[in-house]
């Protein structure tokens, strides 16, 4: 019997499902394509999911602390995750170690998996 995804439980079948979903789609670029590939996929994801488990967090502190100035917190956060992914990003897409069509696919990983659970759910309520 599948628990039923609510509220409280969204994030967490979202990152369960992306980390299952990138685990499939490594092994599968391994299996298909190329090492290179799969490194691709795996490093992007990995950065997809980092990247939103990290906005999840500010977006927690800035609704359960309200800082002083909330509007400026969030800037600051934004701007330094924004920094940290971009170098990130520079340093996957520069090595030369990873394929760009599977980092491209690694980044897609949380929004792939958004649009599977919002399909999956307006199937099971029947829209």
């Amino acid at each position: 019997m599948m628990t039923a995804i609510n509220e409280d439980s969204l994030f967490a079948v979202i990152i369960k499902g992306s980390l299952v979903l990138l685990l499939v789609l490594t092994l599968g670029s391994l299996a298909l394509f190329s090492g290179k590939a799969a490194l691709g996929v795996l490093a992007g994801g990995t950065i997809a999911i980092v990247n939103f488990l990290w906005m999840r967090n500010v977006l927690q502190r800035i609704l359960g602390l309200l800082p002083a100035n909330p509007s400026r917190y969030a800037l600051m956060r934004y701007i330094g995750r924004m920094t940290v992914t971009g170098f990130a990003l520079y340093f996957v897409l520069t090595t030369g170690w990873f394929s760009l069509a599977g980092v491209l696919t690694g980044l897609s990983i949380i929004v792939i998996n958004i649009l599977a659970l919002s399909l999956y759910c307006a199937l099971r309520t029947g829209g």
